[in-house]
């Protein structure tokens, strides 16, 4: 059977629906219209937080409650995935969080299924980011049908007060859709039914009918998710052996690679000792030396980890892959370190003469993840029983979470504004402060009182022209822009202003 084949699944059987499933799946179908309405009305904020933390303690608690145990490592998934869940409603960054929920939804995923004991692939190896795609798919999408047909042939089997409310909700099931359509095409064909309509409660009918459709739709993935996950057929582990190649065809590739660093290596050893040293190289400014590289060497670092990894898994037999083999991947992983350590210098001195900027934080952070990564894929090279891809996961999230809740534009704006006033950097750029998201906000309001009046003058006149979004909704609502409104009300915000930040 082919390793990625679904075919003999019971993808279309029933699965079954006792009490316990009934009242989940309430909860799943509820806490699915919450979490759309908090989505599509107030974005990935506080409302979206809230939702995401309940989806995922729901989902956990489900799976216990039917018997399902994890380890120490399912523990630790869940509970950093639940740190970053809860830091949508403290951060303000929208590109962070664009990466953080690929994050969230690997963390989560992979956790349930191991929870549930249905992974095709061992945790510690790469390929087990896998079983969170087949969660979301072969179980969430793949078995929603199933979970419904079990949801109502539980209802059919019932006694007497079981079939009717199936009945009753069935009906409201066909119903609601079709009122959404109805009543907004009788508002605009009639006055006296829009006047008597006016006499309810306001509520906007646009909203509610994306909530159902949308939030009824997430709640049936939760449910058959969950399910699927606890009593589907755990897919078949036995697969097709993966193509191997020659170990003198690896070799061939991994040597001349390696040949071209050695070259490498001894024509710019003066310039990369000169990135610890902290002594320029001839014709070279700070701003050049520090600059030049950085960013490629960054890329560098990501072709090689892939290139060890690769390498070893494609010539490995019975478990390790040949001494030879194994060497060429460790000289290839310390040129990496060795590479990500200079250019961490390089940059660490061009921050400390001209400051923080968004992209230097979040490059820097992504350097430190590939040598981290590394080191552990080096270890693993001569310790192939170490379950690396474990200790891989849990650092991406761990430090995703803490780019999340540390806010990259809060702390770019904190180090540029206090090290400006304490006189360690000669000058502050208030163009890129004004160009960064809320957190900058209340940095920028501390320029307002230094010592340099054109400074001052300047800063003033961006608070005063700076917006960002109302969140008078709780949904929209985060801690960092909270902080910035408050501090923006200083300065006469109009209370009519719309805008989005800058």
């Amino acid at each position: 059977m082919n390793e990625y084949d679904y075919s003999d699944s019971p993808r279309h059987s029933v699965l079954p629906a006792g009490n316990r499933e009934l009242i989940f799946g309430l909860l799943a179908v509820l806490l699915g219209l919450f979490l759309g309405n908090m989505i599509l009305f107030g974005g990935f904020r506080l409302g979206f937080a809230v939702g995401a933390v309940l989806s995922v303690c729901l989902s956990w608690g489900y799976l216990r409650c039917s018997g399902c145990r994890g380890d120490w490592y399912t523990a630790a998934l869940l509970g950093l995935s639940l740190v970053i869940a809860a830091g949508f409603g403290w951060s303000d960054d929208a590109f962070v969080k664009f990466w953080l929920l690929l994050f969230l939804a690997a963390g989560v995923n992979l956790s349930l299924c191991l929870m549930a004991k249905k992974n095709r692939r061992s945790p510690g190896s790469a390929r087990s980011l896998y079983d969170a795609g087949m969660t979301v798919f072969r179980f969430g999408f793949g078995q929603a049908e199933a979970a419904c047909r079990g949801v109502g042939a539980a209802f059919r089997s019932g006694g007497a007060l079981t079939q009717r409310s199936g009945a009753v909700l069935a009906g409201l099931g066909i119903a609601v859709p079709v009122l959404l359509v109805v009543v907004p095409l009788l508002i605009s064909s009639d006055a006296a039914f829009a006047g008597l309509i006016g006499l309810l409660p306001e509520f906007d009918l646009r909203e509610a009918a994306l909530t159902v459709f949308c939030g009824a739709g997430l709640g049936i993935w939760l449910y058959s998710r969950a399910v699927g996950l606890r009593h589907g057929d755990r897919p078949e582990t036995a697969g097709k052996e993966p193509k191997r190649l020659q170990s003198l065809t690896m070799n061939t590739a991994l040597g001349a690679v390696c040949a071209v660093y050695v070259v490498y290596l001894f024509s710019q050893l003066a310039y990369f000792v000169g990135g610890f040293s902290g002594i320029l190289p001839e014709g070279f400014t700070r701003a050049e030396y520090a600059r030049r590289g950085f960013f490629e060497m960054t890329c560098l670092a990501g072709v090689n980890l892939c290139l060890m990894t690769f390498g070893v898994t494609k010539v490995r037999h019975e478990g390790r892959a040949p001494a030879s083999t194994r060497g060429l991947c460790l000289f290839l992983g310390v040129v990496t370190e060795f590479l990500a350590l200079s250019s961490g210098a390089k940059m660490l001195l061009y921050i400390g003469t001209f400051g923080l900027t968004r992209l230097r934080v979040l490059t820097m952070v992504i350097m430190v993840f590939l040598g981290l990564t590394t080191a552990l894929v080096c270890v693993w090279l001569y310790l192939p029983r170490l379950q690396y891809m474990q200790a891989v996961m849990l650092l991406a999230l761990a430090m995703g979470a803490a780019v999340l809740w540390l806010d990259v534009d809060t702390q770019v704006a904190k180090y540029n504004v206090r090290h400006y006033l304490s006189g360690e950097l000669a000058s502050v750029d208030l163009g890129h402060l004004y160009s960064l998201g809320a957190g900058a906000v209340p940095y920028m309001e501390e320029l307002t009182r230094c010592d340099d009046p054109d400074i001052q003058e300047r800063a003033r006149g961006c608070l005063e022209n700076w917006y960002v979004y109302r969140a008078d909704d709780l949904r929209e609502m985060t801690y960092v822009n909270q902080k910035a409104r408050e501090v923006l009300q200083a300065y006469q915000l109009p209370e009519s202003a719309e805008v989005d930040r800058p």
